[in-house]
């Protein structure tokens, strides 16, 4: 008697009533921070110190290397602008991936050469 009685509570403390109502959560759409227009995708990077802005620009140069992407990128004082140039008459996979890449790439570089 004394196992049943045991097991009983352990077994129906984790019943919950499931209600939708109080369950309920709105999806979210994550903004995309990048700028989209018909032929380039451009965004703006800002920097605290120059040793992360450096970092960063010599990660872009070797990525450049690696993909099909038209990159092109501007630094002025602790800025980087990059645009993303598109190869066919519209933005397709190859531009979209480059720009995941891209702030890949910066969170990387925030991350590795953090104090």
């Amino acid at each position: 008697m004394y196992l049943q009685s045991i097991m009983s509570n352990y077994l129906n403390e984790n019943k919950q009533e499931f209600s939708i109502e109080n369950n309920f959560k709105p999806l979210t759409v994550s903004k995309k921070s990048w700028n989209f227009e018909d032929k380039r995708a451009t965004k703006s990077f800002t920097f605290e110190s120059n040793r992360f802005l450096e970092a960063f620009v010599i990660q872009i140069l070797k990525y450049k290397r690696e993909t099909d992407a038209i990159i092109e990128f501007r630094v002025k004082e602790n800025k980087v602008g990059c645009i993303v140039h598109a190869l066919s008459p519209n933005i397709s996979e190859i531009e979209i991936e480059a720009t995941e890449d891209i702030d890949k790439i910066k969170k990387d570089v925030m991350y590795y050469y953090a104090k």
